[in-house]
């Protein structure tokens, strides 16, 4: 599919326009976040394990292990108790555990805890002792949780140490700025993807946090890729705008951007979908940041490349300006004639610029045909070095 490679939509035009919407949706996001706060789930908040034993063992079949999950899940929803995890152990024993009991957080009784952990008992026993025989509730005890302050301030120093590296990295690959566009496009897609799950009110469990890294992953990926096509097409045109070697390069990748985001998008949306609930949350924080980083690759990274461009040109022309003042103040003594050469000279550098403002699509289609044409023109001269040094043989 070779539609965008034929278009020449001004997308770094309207850089202000797509950095805007970015930059509402974070603020939005932020803003909500402020005022409702994330889902944490009892990953990060802890809670209680109930452990219950069936006189009869289950067969050991998928299928009916998840028959008894559903049962389980469906009465734990019933006690307002829906966040809970569920585990098989041993084929007999089922490990619930739930987020902290409220009767826990009172430093006095727990008669109100007590009470919830036998009407589990009574609707357990209810719904799976005529098939598995008597439930035993075999103890309770409090868990901390899993992912602790000390665990989550060492997933931030990685995130930083990764950011770090991905900065050398690409700088030494192409340059610092493009280092720099890459980092502010990872930043916008975990701001939007928190802000999306404060909005949504998804729990967050350990698996989130597998979802971020692979956020972060896959849109570096796209970003590098679109990189390296403007690091080619600016070999091939030198003397083109920079702003429209960017956009032609963007019409260049933006098949392939589509292609593999979709590609990807479909099988999240069909985990999300059929996967269970267990993993509904994983599934939709890996579609709302990977659509993100697909649109941070192309409206983000390469935005702020084409802002960091013009705000160097402007500055270098500044500088020229004060220099060609200071020239024209040394000059003062050269003659009118020479003056009206210089004029001269200066109107026919502006034209050519005028000239090269062409289409950077154009001009790199015309580099691509002459450099297609001398290597076919390089084989036709071989063959004919060939056919003569054949002939004189004979």
């Amino acid at each position: 599919m070779d539609f965008f490679r034929k278009q020449n939509w001004d997308i770094v035009g309207k850089s202000w326009l797509w950095l805007g919407i970015s930059t509402i949706i974070i603020v939005f996001g932020m803003v909500w976040w402020g005022t409702h706060r994330l889902n944490l789930g009892i990953d990060f908040t802890g809670g209680t394990l109930l452990r219950y034993q069936l006189e009869q063992s289950l067969s050991g079949d998928r299928a009916e292990e998840r028959q008894v999950v559903t049962q389980v899940r469906d009465i734990l929803r019933q006690e307002g108790l829906g966040k809970a995890q569920i585990q098989i152990s041993g084929n007999n024993q089922i490990f619930v555990r739930v987020p902290q009991l409220q009767g826990e957080k009172d430093a006095g009784t727990h008669e109100q805890t007590k009470a919830i952990e036998k009407q589990l008992h009574a609707d357990l026993t209810t719904a799976l002792s005529a098939k598995y025989g008597a439930v035993t509730n075999i103890g309770r005890e409090k868990v901390g949780p899993v992912v602790g302050k000390q665990l989550r301030d060492k997933a931030l120093y990685a995130l930083v140490l990764g950011s770090v590296l991905i900065l050398i990295f690409i700088t030494i690959r192409y340059e610092f700025r493009f280092a720099v566009a890459a980092i502010l496009a990872l930043v916008h897609d975990v701001l939007i993807l928190l802000a999306a799950m404060t909005v949504l009110q998804v729990e967050l469990d350990s698996a989130f946090v597998a979802a971020l890294l692979t956020v972060i992953g896959y849109s570096i990926n796209d970003t590098v890729v679109i990189f390296d096509r403007i690091r080619e097409n600016r070999k091939l045109r030198r003397t083109a705008p920079f702003e429209e070697v960017v956009n032609a390069s963007l019409m260049q990748t933006m098949t392939r951007s589509i292609n593999t985001t979709l590609t990807t998008l479909f099988a999240l949306i069909a985990l999300y979908g059929w996967g269970g609930t267990t993993i509904r949350g994983f599934a939709l924080a890996l579609i709302v940041g990977i659509t993100s980083g697909a649109y941070s690759s192309v409206f983000t990274a390469s935005p702020i490349l084409v802002l960091w461009n013009r705000r160097t040109t402007a500055r270098k022309g500044t500088a020229a300006a004060r220099t060609s003042r200071a020239a024209r103040t040394r000059g003062r003594t050269a003659t009118a004639e020479e003056a009206a050469v210089d004029a001269d000279v200066d109107e026919d550098e502006l034209a050519e610029l005028e000239d090269e403002k062409a289409s950077a699509s154009d001009t790199i289609r015309q580099a691509e045909a002459k450099a297609r044409e001398e290597k076919r023109q390089t084989r036709k001269d071989r063959r004919k070095k060939s056919k003569k040094s054949r002939s004189r043989r004979f």
